[in-house]
Protein backbone atom coordinates (compact mmCIF):
# COMPACT_ATOMS: atom_id res chain seq x y z
CA UNK A 1 0.00 0.00 0.00
CA UNK A 2 1.29 3.67 -0.69
CA UNK A 3 -1.33 5.39 1.57
CA UNK A 4 0.25 7.34 4.54
CA UNK A 5 -1.13 8.85 7.67
CA UNK A 6 -0.97 12.53 6.53
CA UNK A 7 -4.25 13.21 7.45
CA UNK A 8 -4.23 11.91 10.50
CA UNK A 9 -0.89 13.97 10.94
CA UNK A 10 -2.66 17.16 9.62
CA UNK A 11 -5.57 16.45 11.98
CA UNK A 12 -3.36 15.84 15.08
CA UNK A 13 -1.02 19.13 14.34
CA UNK A 14 -4.67 21.07 13.81
CA UNK A 15 -5.62 19.73 17.15
CA UNK A 16 -2.48 21.41 18.95
CA UNK A 17 -0.38 17.77 18.60
CA UNK A 18 -2.69 15.61 20.17
CA UNK A 19 -5.47 13.49 18.58
CA UNK A 20 -7.99 10.46 19.30
CA UNK A 21 -8.60 8.61 16.71
CA UNK A 22 -9.56 5.09 16.51
CA UNK A 23 -8.06 1.90 14.40
CA UNK A 24 -11.18 2.35 11.51
CA UNK A 25 -10.01 5.29 10.95
CA UNK A 26 -6.29 4.71 11.05
CA UNK A 27 -6.94 1.45 8.68
CA UNK A 28 -9.19 3.00 6.15
CA UNK A 29 -6.73 5.87 5.85
CA UNK A 30 -3.83 3.39 5.03
CA UNK A 31 -7.05 1.68 2.65
CA UNK A 32 -6.98 -1.20 4.42
CA UNK A 33 -10.26 -3.58 4.56
CA UNK A 34 -9.85 -5.72 7.89
CA UNK A 35 -8.19 -5.28 10.70
CA UNK A 36 -5.92 -7.89 12.27
CA UNK A 37 -2.22 -8.79 13.41
CA UNK A 38 -0.54 -7.39 10.36
CA UNK A 39 -2.51 -4.43 9.51
CA UNK A 40 -1.67 -3.29 13.33
CA UNK A 41 1.67 -3.78 12.40
CA UNK A 42 1.26 -1.69 9.41
CA UNK A 43 -0.54 1.37 10.98
CA UNK A 44 2.47 1.05 13.66
CA UNK A 45 4.79 1.54 11.28
CA UNK A 46 2.75 4.26 8.79
CA UNK A 47 2.75 5.88 12.48
CA UNK A 48 6.25 6.34 12.35
CA UNK A 49 6.90 7.37 8.95
CA UNK A 50 4.45 10.30 9.73
CA UNK A 51 6.77 11.13 13.04
CA UNK A 52 3.78 10.12 14.97
CA UNK A 53 3.84 8.45 18.34
CA UNK A 54 1.04 7.22 20.22
CA UNK A 55 -1.09 5.33 23.20
CA UNK A 56 -2.06 3.27 24.66
CA UNK A 57 0.36 0.71 22.82
CA UNK A 58 -1.53 -2.53 23.81
CA UNK A 59 -3.52 -1.60 21.22
CA UNK A 60 -1.41 -1.21 18.28
CA UNK A 61 0.29 -4.75 19.88
CA UNK A 62 -0.85 -7.72 18.38
CA UNK A 63 0.37 -9.81 21.13
CA UNK A 64 -2.20 -7.55 23.77
CA UNK A 65 -4.87 -6.75 21.46
CA UNK A 66 -5.42 -10.20 20.08
CA UNK A 67 -8.97 -9.39 18.41
CA UNK A 68 -8.47 -5.80 16.82
CA UNK A 69 -12.08 -3.89 17.00
CA UNK A 70 -12.45 -0.81 14.53
CA UNK A 71 -13.94 1.14 17.69
CA UNK A 72 -10.52 0.96 19.58
CA UNK A 73 -9.37 4.20 20.27
CA UNK A 74 -5.70 5.39 20.58
CA UNK A 75 -4.46 8.98 21.20
CA UNK A 76 -1.86 10.06 18.25
CA UNK A 77 0.50 12.25 19.08
CA UNK A 78 3.20 14.34 16.72
CA UNK A 79 6.35 14.03 18.00
CA UNK A 80 8.04 17.36 17.17
CA UNK A 81 10.44 17.96 19.82
CA UNK A 82 7.62 19.67 21.97
CA UNK A 83 7.07 19.62 25.71
CA UNK A 84 3.99 17.32 25.47
CA UNK A 85 5.89 14.91 23.25
CA UNK A 86 9.00 15.17 24.97
CA UNK A 87 7.19 14.12 28.24
CA UNK A 88 5.58 11.25 26.15
CA UNK A 89 8.05 9.88 24.14
CA UNK A 90 10.35 9.87 27.65
CA UNK A 91 7.35 7.93 29.38
CA UNK A 92 7.03 5.77 26.49
CA UNK A 93 10.20 5.35 24.84
CA UNK A 94 12.55 5.44 27.36
CA UNK A 95 15.26 4.09 25.30
CA UNK A 96 15.33 7.33 23.27
CA UNK A 97 14.99 10.02 25.35
CA UNK A 98 16.70 11.71 28.85
CA UNK A 99 13.90 10.59 30.82
CA UNK A 100 15.43 12.26 34.15
CA UNK A 101 16.18 15.41 32.21
CA UNK A 102 12.59 15.80 30.34
CA UNK A 103 10.65 15.18 33.95
CA UNK A 104 12.88 17.07 36.49
CA UNK A 105 12.49 20.10 33.70
CA UNK A 106 8.66 19.59 34.09
CA UNK A 107 8.38 19.22 37.45
CA UNK A 108 10.99 22.03 38.54
CA UNK A 109 9.96 24.27 35.81
CA UNK A 110 13.41 24.29 34.90
CA UNK A 111 14.27 26.43 31.68
CA UNK A 112 17.43 24.48 30.99
CA UNK A 113 15.24 21.37 29.92
CA UNK A 114 13.43 23.51 27.43
CA UNK A 115 14.30 23.42 23.65
CA UNK A 116 15.29 26.38 21.61
CA UNK A 117 12.04 26.51 20.45
CA UNK A 118 10.04 26.63 23.56
CA UNK A 119 12.40 29.26 24.80
CA UNK A 120 11.74 31.57 22.55
CA UNK A 121 8.24 30.46 22.66
CA UNK A 122 8.51 31.72 26.25
CA UNK A 123 10.28 35.09 25.10
CA UNK A 124 7.71 36.17 23.00
CA UNK A 125 5.05 35.59 25.32
CA UNK A 126 6.74 37.36 27.60
CA UNK A 127 7.55 40.13 25.04
CA UNK A 128 3.86 40.41 23.57
CA UNK A 129 2.48 40.76 27.42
Amino acid sequence: MSADLSWTYDEATASGGLLETSLGQLRDELGYKKLGKGILEQIVKALGKQELGYFPQWVLDARCNTEPRQGNKVWVYVRDNSTRARVLDAILCPEQANVRSVLDGLVSGDLAALTAEEKLKRIREIVNV
